[in-house]
């Protein structure tokens, strides 16, 4: 027994893994989400009916908490919530980051700021109220331009805008997922999509894993980015992935973040070069921190993260390889319709090297008769496989083979 009080900053089934982790340390677990019925309220310890960017309000509930079983830590992941994490930190002089520094990496507007003013590479950039407004910034930046929400995550809302008459739908998407009035605007750039995460102690960057996201689907629906899952290790050379790194490392820097998780998004656009597209102060989700990267090389940012969070040291040591192998995540994409079959998935997961195949959480319940719609963004995937062998190319065909064995048709 670890004899720990933590809180997790949301408990839905994107947060379940923290929570498994915590109450299998034997940590008092409190749990908070807007959901009555989220799933890991069943499994926490106390609960709390408040939303993961209700900034004033978790942190009453926190203090409330506190008085009556101190609390050590606070976390979270595939979270949007930095800014709740820090508030609650600094109110109770919790581990975490300042309520500054999570603003800086949660605001895309703020953030892309503060790379231009620190150097960091990454594409040119606008932001605009209102339509006209956007109009015009995209004009001076060149069309099409990528549009996107200030303050989201996971592609919610985030669209390529090839004119203005595209622009209107564009922005009345974004004000429905956003909380802030402006929106983002960046020129449109193609190129090799990576993702990149890791762990900051005591300033120093330690990155745990770079990946290739697969975008072999990106256009599928447009005007929306369709991510397919990734693959470790990178096709990327050695100097590039050095390359990769050190950019990645300055953005962290140029945010301002000193302590716990960051993750961030790369292209490498063949004119443009490494351009930094995202960088936040969080533990990734679909997978990324707590499967495919200890998959690929052994490295736990989850374990890393909630150590650190309550306030247990973190070696360097911990965060070294252990192994390296090739891992493919890869996602299940039916035809948009009224579901008349499914098959397939025990044959899939019978598969050698099949890791997992499995819906997703808000697909549970698929059945025949189940209607699906078109994406409009890579969180409405209908299931996921995650594939592991000796090399990268092993792990994709192996991937791939228990996607086509699936079979929902609509």
């Amino acid at each position: 027994m670890f004899n720990k009080v933590i809180l997790i900053i949301g408990a839905g089934p994107n947060q379940l893994p923290a929570i498994n982790l915590a109450k299998q340390r034997g940590y008092y677990v409190v749990s908070t989400d807007m959901d009555p019925e989220a799933e890991g309220f069943l499994l926490s310890d106390q609960t709390g009916l408040v939303s993961t960017r209700d900034i004033e309000g978790t942190i009453a509930f926190a203090k409330r908490i506190h008085k009556q079983k101190p609390i050590d830590g606070v976390m979270t992941m595939a979270s949007e919530s930095a800014m709740t994490i820090a508030g609650v930190a600094e109110a109770l002089e919790l581990p975490g980051i300042t309520p500054t520094v999570a603003e800086n990496a949660t605001n895309k507007v703020k953030r892309q700021l503060l790379f231009k003013e620190n150097g960091v590479s990454s594409p040119q950039f606008s932001f605009a109220c209102g339509f006209d407004e956007a109009c015009r910034e995209a004009q001076k930046i060149g069309w099409p331009v990528v549009v996107k929400p200030a303050d989201s995550a996971g592609s919610r809302g985030v669209q390529k805008v090839d004119s203005p008459e595209d622009m209107k739908s564009a922005l009345d998407e974004i004000s429905s997922v956003s909380t802030l009035p402006q929106c983002l605007i960046e020129e449109y750039l193609s190129g090799t999509e990576h993702s990149i995460e890791g762990i900051v102690l005591e300033g120093r960057v330690i990155w745990a894993g770079l990946s290739d996201r697969n975008y072999a689907h990106k256009h599928a629906y447009p005007p929306y980015f369709l991510e397919d899952g990734d693959t470790m290790p990178s096709n990327l050379g050695p100097e590039t992935i050095k390359e990769v790194k050190a950019e990645a490392t300055k953005a962290v820097h140029a945010l301002g973040i000193d302590w716990g998780p960051v993750k961030g998004d790369i292209i490498i656009d063949p004119q443009k070069g490494i351009r930094v597209l995202e960088m936040a102060a969080r533990l990734s989700g679909d997978y990324f921190c707590y499967e495919t990267i200890p998959l690929h090389n052994g490295i736990n940012l989850l374990e890393a993260t909630m150590d650190l969070s309550v306030g247990f040291p973190v070696s360097p040591e911990a965060l070294k390889p252990k192994h390296n192998q090739g891992v493919a995540l890869r996602y299940v994409w039916p035809k948009p319709g009224r579901v008349v079959s499914i098959e397939g998935f025990e044959e899939a997961r019978s598969i050698p090297g099949v890791d997992f195949v499995q819906l997703e959480p808000r697909w549970r319940n698929l059945s025949m008769g189940t209607v699906i719609p078109a994406p409009t963004f890579m969180g409405e995937r209908i299931a996921s496989v995650m594939a592991f062998a000796d090399t990268r190319d092993e792990a994709v065909a192996i991937a791939e083979k228990a996607v086509s064995t699936v079979k929902i048709r609509t």
